[in-house]
């Protein structure tokens, strides 16, 4: 079992010729930390424009479903969004619902307008950046969600049944509530990860 968080990374395939470079240095910065990503899209859809033949629309209908899909697995999201798109807004909303932690990034020479304005919510954070400041900001923002770095507490409702058994555990294993829980929702990622 792994500790490596995971992220996905949204971005618009309208413009990815033009782009890549930035993403590319997203990516790395991602990478650079540990950190994995959810999908690794980014690559095979730029061979696949690339390689189409010229003035073929391409379908991009199994790359949206899968990013989609990606979100409920991934611990966060970074969205780049200089390029206006209805779907980097969709998984973007999408991820906020699912209560993942989403960086929406924009170019500082890129229209302010293209800040998914609406998008005002406790889980995002909005930055701009440069080809020289992408590293630095993509660190940071990782950085806040690194599991090394703090507990988390949360309160946790159980009825008198599920309370029964953690007291007799707790007294046969001579450990707290607390640690037979962690240990069985540990041993329960684990058999997660097993599946995938």
């Amino acid at each position: 079992m792994t500790d490596t968080k995971v992220v996905h990374f949204i971005a618009p395939k309208t413009k990815l010729e033009e782009e890549m470079v930035y993403f590319r240095d997203i990516v790395m910065a991602i990478h650079k930390r540990g950190y994995v990503l959810a999908r690794d899209w980014l690559e095979p859809a730029y061979l696949t424009l690339e390689h189409a033949e010229p003035g073929k629309v391409i379908d991009w209908s199994d790359i949206c479903r899968a990013n989609i899909e990606a979100i409920p697995k991934c611990d966060l999201v970074i969205a780049e969004i200089s390029t206006k798109s209805f779907g980097v807004g969709y998984d973007a909303g999408l991820a906020v619902s699912q209560k993942k932690p989403t960086l929406l990034l924009r170019r500082d020479d890129i229209s302010k307008e293209a800040f998914l304005g609406g998008l005002d919510h406790p889980y995002v954070q909005k930055r701009e950046y440069n080809r020289d400041t992408i590293d630095t900001i993509v660190g940071d923002f990782l950085s806040q969600y690194d599991s090394q770095s703090k507990d988390i507490r949360f309160n946790l409702f159980i009825d008198s049944k599920l309370n029964g058994y953690l007291q007799r555990s707790s007294l046969d294993k001579g450990k707290t509530k607390a640690e037979i829980v962690r240990e069985l929702l540990l041993k329960e990622m684990e058999n997660e990860h097993r599946k995938d």
